[in-house]
């Protein structure tokens, strides 16, 4: 460890009694493998095992997993992902769970394109809606209120597809100027792309925008039975069957996206055909959104929510000296896979779950997220120039490799442990 690398480790990581730290760094990481191995049948061999690979930097947990292995309540996912109901109890439940999950160092990704927009009609009371806006704000100072376990601040973000009525407001949260009342300082936003909107950017077509409360089945739709259930929609708001609706240039709503990108960082751009096409979870459900930080794609419902169990492969210590200059190591890469993946998939087993959609969701799909770290040192180690066609040449390389060792890890841990509830029409079934 370097000076910094030391200090953050006692300022975040270490576990401390009243902010005396009682570990050091070799304890930290026996701590985190040991906690890891609760429920294997030979504890101390797999202990070591993980340890090893821990302590060398072959491979890292992530952080919710080194913060909370081995503790009382040990939460161990990085990310959860939600999808919040259009009705008051279900949004204030999402709130609720939010909070819940951030206490225990979860970071949050919220699905907000079912909660009708401003000025719809609310049947209960005969009123009309405030919009998605209004409730963001609680969520956001929620997440200033509920930090990650004292240790950094609640993260969340919150994803808005481009038909909802409110989106136009929706990118402006993140502006320093207008009513602050409607505006959310601390909170990531991302837009929710499907791809007839490009297309009506490429044409320089219309788009309508429309309330989820007025075309429900939107949300759980993509590609082309989207298209078609949008334009039937489009038609009805022409002939004045729906309102409120708004038609937009889609050539304008896009290049306020982009403005708002290049002035506040936000809302990010994500596409929602392209994640639920490479879905190999389609048969189980719809991807609403990603988590906050764009790796990970899971179908969400009001059942279920979704969760990120991560690490990462340090691709660095996977270079070994060959005949022509550095290479890729690749019985070492494999071991190191084949380690990481059992440890991710007990993840899973010994997580605490702050709420029961999350542990249904993650018993019943066992997603993994198997990330690679230190890829621009590997170019330097190898004397690649970042921005080259050998640069990606050696990306595709590097990550066919590591998809490969870990594709053969999950069936050997599939063999071992039997398959995961959902396997059956799934994408790796077929």
């Amino acid at each position: 460890f370097d000076y910094l690398g030391l200090q953050t480790l006692y300022d975040r990581y270490f576990l401390h009694v009243r902010k005396t730290r009682i570990e050091l760094p070799q304890s930290f990481f026996m701590r985190v493998a040991m906690g890891l191995t609760l429920n294997e049948i030979d504890r101390e061999a797999r202990a070591i095992e993980f340890y090893e690979v821990l302590s060398s930097f072959d491979f890292m947990s992530s952080t919710p997993t080194l913060f909370n292995s081995g503790t009382l309540r040990s939460q161990l996912s990085s990310c959860y992902l939600t999808t919040v109901p259009d009705d008051l109890d279900g949004i204030y439940e999402s709130i609720k769970e939010n909070a819940l999950l951030s206490k225990f160092a979860g970071g949050l990704g919220n699905d907000w394109t079912r909660v009708r927009a401003l000025g719809s009609h609310i049947k209960g009371t005969n009123g009309e809606s405030q919009g998605v806006v209004p409730f963001l704000k609680v969520v956001n100072d929620t997440a200033v209120a509920v930090n990650q376990g004292g240790k950094r601040k609640g993260a969340v973000c919150t994803y808005l597809e481009t038909w909802h009525l409110d989106i136009e407001e929706f990118l402006e949260l993140r502006k320093n100027t207008g009513d602050d009342r409607r505006r959310t300082h601390d909170m990531n936003t991302a837009n929710w792309i499907p791809d007839l909107f490009m297309r009506r950017v490429m044409e320089k077509g219309e788009w309508t925008l429309l309330s989820p409360s007025d075309a429900p089945d939107l949300h759980d739709k993509f590609g082309t039975d989207f298209e078609k259930a949008y334009l039937a929609y489009e038609d009805k708001a022409r002939r004045g069957e729906i309102k409120p609706s708004r038609t937009v240039q889609a050539a304008d709503l896009w290049r306020k996206m982009l403005t708002m990108l290049f002035e506040t960082g936000h809302p990010w751009i994500t596409f929602k055909d392209a994640c639920n096409v490479r879905s190999p979870q389609q048969h189980a459900g719809v991807v609403h959104s990603s988590n906050l930080c764009t790796e990970i794609t899971l179908n969400t419902s009001d059942t279920e929510t979704a969760v990120c169990n991560l690490g990462s492969v340090n691709l660095l210590q996977h270079l070994k000296d060959g005949p022509n200059g550095k290479e890729i190591d690749h019985d070492k890469l494999k071991r190191t896979i084949s380690t990481a993946m059992r440890m991710l998939d007990n993840v899973i087993d010994i997580n605490y779950y702050a709420v029961k959609k999350a542990r249904d969701s993650n018993l019943r799909h066992r997603p993994v997220g198997l990330g690679v770290m230190s890829f621009q040192d590997s170019l330097y180690a190898l004397r690649i120039p970042y921005a080259s066609k050998e640069a990606v040449e050696f990306a595709d390389r590097s990550m066919e490799a590591i998809c490969y060792y870990a594709y053969w890890a999950s069936t050997e841990l599939a063999r071992e442990r039997g398959k995961y509830s959902s396997y059956k029409g799934s994408l790796w079934d077929q």
